[in-house]
């Protein structure tokens, strides 16, 4: 009943309370014992919640005392629970294989497993055993930035505007291989150990020359998707583009090597500096960009050092392709990659590392009550309130969305929506995210009722970048935005996608580019909304209210999600309805819940 409560993360180790360090026995003995604890503590405790902050406990304990048992202990309790098909993903990570072994143990070490960590670990990697706990950072938050002021002299736009290129999600698949398996059992398809068990002696369905729905990204559809951004360029130049994160492939730790990692970095990077020439392309990390998958350690934790090679490495890159400039450089160097960039229209850029707001970063389960262990939300926060202080506006861009399916954690993102609520929208003028791979948005609202938000709550937008890849079922797709010269608020949004499937079992496949869509067009089609207004939260709030009661806007609204797929969803029963709205609405995990209840 309770193995579930130790397998993928902390806890599944323990000592007895009292033990004070190892027995004098060999490592496979000793290993041997704690299997015997850990099976006495399952048995042993009253509730789930016990249970599992009693092997936190124990874990912990032995991760200071002993902590190269621990990936060793993990390997062998998962074989013992089958946790996963491939145990090895909790040895030591090296340079040929991620593994997150060494990981656990050094979050293990660091946890406060009695108290709110504890707490909220068990809950979310325990399957709920112990009830989610939000830890309570006031007064501390309000005291970083003070009142928010009233605004007497707003931009007034002259109605002129600019462009701006976003890209997200590109997950380049360099171990795509065209005629694998594309219909696989197992991560990853479309590479060469990928097999139908069903028919393991003959491909059923083959990996496509331009891409396959069920993989990731191959080299040719990276640089025909570039190539197609590069023409549009010259026709409508752009002063500037984003990418919001993911160039490695969803590959498994098995075949995801520290070498593979940078070859893909490398890769994206070199693809957007070769089609988009001198653009500036102001980047941030996703996910997958790390080494291990999802893993950066905050200075305060004592292990930063392990992952600097990635912004070095990334940094320097960014300087070399004349994107950011020699001081930005050394600021991302010692802010996680991180980084503020003026533009030459005057709108500042704050590319954020979302890694510590990600589920899957270990790091972000110690020390939850301190609402920012890496220091990154104080230098967001110190960055804005000199924006506030200059009259600039900033555009906001990180990887993981606050709210939606977005795989973060509820205190940090409930964090950063109080950081955007706080200066929007008079500072902050756009949120640009990706990671969903769907072509969504969110609204921020300066209010506790998710359940039922006014327009005049809505305060803020949270614009989600389409994939490139199409895996998950997605057409291929990018964007990029109409803005206003002087308030910088986005004006519309222009949408361009590729239907994959018309280059399935072709001789001489050709990839097409469309324009499927301009938000001002598709979700106002009545002209209501004035043409001289931006498309800011309310504009927003109000879509949200049509997808809901308007069966054919809604359709609108899934059609561009996953850019006219094969695999378009119909939303028409209440559950699904519901669902859809509280995505729209909830700007934090937390809030999301709530609307959901």
């Amino acid at each position: 009943m309770l193995n579930k409560l130790i397998q993928v993360f902390l806890g599944t180790v323990g000592l007895q309370s009292a033990f004070l360090g190892p027995p004098s026995l060999s490592n496979e003995q000793q290993l041997g014992w704690i299997e015997t604890q850990v099976d006495s503590i399952l048995t042993a405790s009253s509730d789930d919640c016990s249970t599992c902050k009693n092997l936190l406990g124990l874990g912990n304990k032995l991760a200071k005392l002993s902590p190269a048992l621990v990936s060793p202990a993990l390997v062998r309790l998962c074989e013992k629970y089958n946790w996963k098909d491939d145990c090895d993903v909790y040895r030591d990570d090296t340079l040929a294989r991620g593994a997150t072994g060494r990981h656990i143990a050094n979050v293990l070490a660091l946890i406060d497993a009695k108290g709110v960590d504890g707490t909220n670990i068990c809950w979310h990697f325990g399957n709920g055993a112990c009830e989610f706990e939000m830890p309570a950072f006031e007064p501390q938050l309000s005291s970083w930035w003070g009142p928010k002021p009233e605004v007497s002299k707003a931009a007034k736009s002259e109605g002129k505007t600019f462009n701006v290129l976003h890209l997200s999600d590109i997950h380049i698949d360099l171990r795509y291989v065209e005629g694998a398996e594309a219909d696989c059992n197992r991560y990853m398809c479309c590479v060469p150990e990928s097999v139908n068990q069903n028919s393991p002696d003959k491909v059923v369905e083959p990996a496509q020359k331009l891409g396959t729905y069920h993989c990731d990204t191959p080299q040719i559809l990276l640089e025909k998707s570039l190539a197609h951004v590069s023409s549009i360029a010259q026709q409508v130049p752009f002063d500037f583009g984003v990418f919001t994160g993911d160039m490695v492939s969803h590959d498994t730790d098995r075949f995801l090597s520290l070498s593979l990692t940078l070859q893909s970095e490398h890769e994206c990077y070199y693809q957007m500096k070769k089609h988009l020439g001198e653009l500036p392309i102001y980047p941030t990390f996703g996910n997958h960009d790390s080494f291990p998958y999802a893993q950066m350690a905050q200075n305060s934790s004592g292990y930063a050092q392990e992952f600097v090679w990635n912004t070095d490495l990334s940094a320097r890159m960014w300087k070399d392709y004349d994107w950011i400039n020699e001081e930005e450089e050394e600021q991302a160097r010692h802010t996680y990659g991180s980084f503020a960039v003026t533009t030459k229209s005057g709108l500042r850029v704050i590319s954020l590392d979302s890694n510590f707001w990600y589920e899957e970063n270990y790091y972000n389960y110690w020390n939850i009550s301190n609402p920012d262990p890496s220091g990154i939300f104080r230098w967001l926060t110190d960055e804005l309130l000199k924006a506030e202080k200059e009259g600039s506006k900033v555009w906001l861009i990180a990887h993981v969305p606050t709210g939606g399916d977005a795989d973060a954690v509820p205190w940090g993102t409930e964090i950063l929506r109080q950081i955007i609520v706080r200066f929007s929208p008079h500072v902050i003028a756009a949120n640009l995210f990706g990671h969903t791979h769907a072509d969504q948005f969110g609204v921020y609202y300066d209010s506790s009722n998710v359940s039922a938000p006014s327009e005049k709550e809505a305060v803020s937008v949270a614009w989600i970048g389409q994939s490139i890849t199409p895996i998950d079922k997605y057409n291929p797709a990018w964007r990029y935005y109409s803005v206003d010269t002087k308030t910088f608020e986005i004006m519309d949004s222009h949408n361009y996608y590729s239907p994959l499937n018309e280059t399935y079992n072709v001789a001489e496949p050709k990839l097409e580019w469309k324009y499927l869509y301009s938000a001002r067009e598709a979700y106002d089609p009545g002209h209501e909304w004035p043409a001289d207004a931006p498309l800011n939260a309310t504009f927003w709030h109000r879509a949200v209210q049509t997808f809901v009661d308007d069966q054919k806007q809604r359709q609108v609204f899934f059609d561009n999600f996953s850019r006219l797929s094969p695999y378009t969803r119909v939303c028409n029963t209440a559950e699904c309805i519901k669902h859809m709205r509280c995505q729209m609405v909830g700007g934090t995990v937390d809030e999301i819940k709530s609307c959901l209840i």
